[in-house]
């Protein structure tokens, strides 16, 4: 029978690597044996330390990128981008409560009334403070640019004359601007437009070339357009009028980044760079729009 090399029954003598007794009794060592035990023993603990030292930069990275995001998600909160394109409803009631109330009292000692019960008042802004809207500037000849437009800036408003007013927020426009503009015979566009927003939400094109439309009209100049903060769906419509301009892109978007900052969107200024200027180009150039006129 043929023995077996690995049988349970060996006797330790037969186990290559362990150490044998030699003829006079003497203990020798297979010395690659020992060898390899030796730098097996070094290999794990150089195993060891490597992956110890993984665990460390892995622990370390962990606690960088939980570091970053919890700023992102301050930066999130400190920037939230909702708060510039939602006009702020309630903010506007309040507005136009205390301004009503001024005036109501401004229009009843002017013409000597005590009577409580009169609710009715004048748009007497003459001898007010003349205060622009934030974002305000003057764009080209006769348009303008700001942000929404409150109470307190009215006189500053009136004294630009103006014809029309743009804007480009979906809300309810307050009543108490409708009657400011009626009483100076202002006329009041609306095309309601939601900001770029990724990934999903995109300004649109075709609402961009109206609002070119209404803002080129003579018959609609001095105008002020505006949305909630004259930074992104505003900047966005001048990047466009820019573009009529010729002006180059670099330009263009260093003056979206100076009206939007510290917001700047990405997808506003890849939405002026990508819009096709084709048809409003060809619809200027019928009604002798262009160029464009500074004074």
């Amino acid at each position: 029978m043929t023995e077996n090399a690995y049988s349970p029954f060996q006797m330790d003598e037969d186990i290559p690597g362990l150490p044998s007794e030699g003829p006079k009794g003497d203990i020798e060592y297979n010395v690659h044996a020992e060898d390899e035990i030796t730098n097996l023993a070094t290999a794990s603990d150089a195993k060891s330390t490597l992956l110890r030292s993984k665990l460390a930069e892995l622990k370390l990275q962990k606690m960088k990128n939980n570091a970053a995001t919890t700023e992102e998600e301050e930066e999130a909160k400190k920037y939230d981008e909702d708060v510039d394109d939602k006009l702020d409803i309630n903010m506007q009631k309040r507005l136009q409560s205390e301004y009503e109330e001024k005036h109501r009292k401004k229009t009843n000692q002017t013409a000597g009334a005590v009577a409580e019960e009169d609710t009715s008042f004048e748009f007497d802004v003459d001898d007010e403070p003349l205060t622009p809207p934030e974002n305000f500037s003057l764009v080209i000849g006769s348009i303008y640019r700001s942000s929404f437009p409150q109470p307190a800036n009215f006189s500053f408003l009136k004294q630009l004359k103006l014809k029309s007013v743009l804007c480009l927020i979906p809300e309810d426009y307050p009543d108490l601007h409708q009657k400011f503009f009626e009483s100076n015979n202002v006329k009041l566009f609306q095309l309601g437009m939601s900001g770029n927003k990724e990934p999903f939400v995109k300004i649109s094109s075709d609402l961009i070339t109206q609002a070119i439309k209404i803002v080129l009209d003579p018959e609609n100049q001095p105008i002020l357009i505006h949305c909630n903060r004259g930074k992104h769906r505003t900047g966005c419509l001048i990047g466009v009028l820019r573009r009529l301009q010729n002006w180059s892109k670099t330009i263009i978007f260093d003056e979206y980044r100076k009206f939007a900052a510290p917001k700047e969107r990405p997808m506003d200024q890849q939405f002026i760079e990508l819009y096709d200027d084709r048809h409003i180009k060809e619809y200027c150039n019928e009604r002798g729009l262009l160029p464009l006129k500074w004074g």
